[in-house]
């Protein structure tokens, strides 16, 4: 009777690591590869369902910034008008203020007067 013999070599061991390893590599790849093939498709059918719609909107687009910068510049010129509007009425809330302090002064007076006189006819 002969006897059999099974001889295995680190290097063997490495080499069906190897190999298993390459088989999970290939089909993580694989599979990696078929899902982005999915994803496309769908990305693909959405842009066909909506082209329409993204053409509309891309040939919009220049009329749209157009009036935003004027809609800025309008902005940016009636800055200058409000800044001058703000300026004019805390002139006329300074001038009121005057007119107000004025007639409180003379009301004073006038009281002043009143007492001065009331004061005269009692005694």
């Amino acid at each position: 009777m002969s006897s059999l013999t099974l001889t295995i070599t680190l290097s063997d061991i490495l080499a069906v690591v190897g190999i298993v390893a390459v088989v999970f590599a290939t089909y993580y790849l694989v599979t990696t590869l078929k899902k982005l093939s999915s994803m496309a498709d769908k990305v693909n059918n959405i842009l066909d369902t909506n082209k329409n719609n993204i053409d509309n909107t891309l040939n919009t687009l220049p009329k749209l910034v157009d009036n935003v910068n004027k809609i800025a510049e309008s902005i940016g010129s009636k800055g200058d008008e409000v800044g001058d509007i703000v300026s004019s009425v805390n002139e006329v809330a300074a001038t009121v203020d005057d007119i107000v302090s004025a007639v409180y002064d003379v009301v004073d007076v006038f009281s002043q007067f009143r007492n001065i006189f009331s004061k005269r006819g009692l005694k």
